[in-house]
This record gives C-alpha cells, sequence and structure tokens, in this order.
C-alpha cells in the first residue's frame, strides 16, 4: 500500500511540475518569437510636461537580463505627433538625467510593461527650463530628428530612458514602439516545454504504475496464546 501511495504521489508532483514548466514554455515561446524580441507594437505617447522618463530597470524583462541570458538590448523608435517639434531619445546615468532635469516638470514612468503595452506615470513638478538635451555630454545613448531609433545594450548600473522635444518644449507626444531581444529566450522556452512534456508523461505513468501496484499480501493473524480453548 505505501509503495502504490509513495508512486502516485510523486507522479503527481512530477507531472503538476510539468504541467507549469510548459506553459511557462510556451508562453516565452509566444512572447518573444523565434527572434527572441518583446515587442510593444506602435503606441501613442504623451505627456503635457517637458519629458517622459523611465528607469531603465522598471521596463519588463530589462533588470537583471544582461547578466543572466547574455546581452539584452533594448530598442526605442518614435515619431512626433503632430508637435511641429523633432524628437530626443536618450538613455544617461540617473543622477546625471536626475541633476539634469531638476526642478523640471516631467513624467516618471515607474513601471513599464512591453506586451501587452502598459505605462504607469508619476508626475514630478516644477518651473525650470533646461537646456536642450542634445548639449548634454553625459548620454551613453541618444537619438534625434523626426523619426529617432535608439539602440542600446543593456548594461549593469541604473540608468534612465528620456524622451524630450530637441529643444526642451513641452508638451512632448509621439507614436512609439520600445523593443526589448533578450538572447536565447526562445531556445529556453523550447527547453521548458520539452522538459515540461518529459516530467509530465513521467508523472502519468508513475501514476499508471501505482493505481495498477497490487497489495501485497496481509499477514496471517496472530494466535492469542494465552486465551484458552
Amino acid at each position: 500500500m505505501a509503495k502504490r501511495i509513495v508512486l502516485i504521489v510523486v507522479g503527481g508532483v512530477l507531472a503538476a511540475i510539468g504541467v507549469l514548466a510548459a506553459i511557462g514554455g510556451g508562453a516565452l515561446m509566444a512572447l518573444f518569437g523565434s527572434n527572441n524580441t518583446l515587442s510593444s507594437g506602435v503606441q501613442h505617447v504623451s505627456t503635457p510636461t517637458r519629458a517622459l522618463v523611465s528607469q531603465a530597470g522598471s521596463i519588463q524583462g530589462a533588470s537583471g537580463a544582461q547578466t543572466v541570458l547574455g546581452s539584452a538590448r533594448l530598442r526605442f523608435t518614435a515619431t512626433p505627433a503632430g508637435s511641429g517639434h523633432q524628437l530626443f531619445l536618450g538613455i544617461g546615468p540617473a543622477s546625471a538625467v536626475d541633476r539634469y532635469l531638476r526642478g523640471v516638470s516631467y513624467d516618471v514612468a515607474t513601471d513599464v510593461s512591453v506586451a501587452p503595452f502598459h505605462l504607469t506615470l508619476a508626475r514630478h513638478r516644477g518651473t525650470a527650463t533646461p537646456a536642450p538635451p542634445g548639449s548634454q555630454p553625459f548620454w551613453v545613448a541618444k537619438a534625434t530628428g523626426t523619426h529617432p531609433a535608439l539602440t542600446w545594450t543593456v548594461t549593469s548600473g541604473s540608468y534612465r530612458v528620456v524622451a524630450m522635444n530637441t529643444d526642451a518644449a513641452a508638451p512632448v507626444a509621439f507614436a512609439g514602439g520600445l523593443e526589448l531581444t533578450i538572447p536565447h529566450s526562445f531556445a529556453i522556452g523550447i527547453g521548458l516545454l520539452i522538459g515540461g512534456i518529459v516530467l509530465i508523461v513521467i508523472g502519468i505513468v508513475l501514476i499508471v504504475l501505482g493505481a495498477r501496484a497490487r497489495p501485497g499480501p496481509q499477514s496471517p493473524p496472530v494466535p492469542d496464546l494465552a486465551a484458552g480453548p
């Protein structure tokens, strides 16, 4: 009886783990695709302030990806939404960006979901007028124009992603897309899916063996020698 219970319990646990692994692998494959890229598609974003800022680490999947799976790559494209301004896209050290925007009104994206796309914004109020962003020397990556495209390899440290008009005017409005490429994500998804299926099969086999196992022979009752005839 004990052997049957052990087989059924172990089989159930393995099957449950396999289901979770298979679901996770399938989801990873569906999200990133064979090009290992998570894409937001084209989204319309605007702020009545002078800048839209996001911590690089708050972007879904970017935090820690460069140390676990290799060098993740972030690509940001934008097109002005009828404001008549050219756009500036930049990535810079958090401390330098914070100094540059001190006293300036801007929106911070505290959480960025790439797929499905979602922004959680917090307002920083101010009245100062910053210098044009392109004149600042601290950017580690930047792009300007009517259709700027910024590509940055995610590195360790605290960085800010910034979108502004090139003349630092308000408001800022654009149609943009965000892509996050994480190496080997599709292959990892395949591995999880296959591994999950294998665990499910093993779990089912153990459950079947446990259900079919015959109970061992019962020991005959021991006679009570103290009892009289």
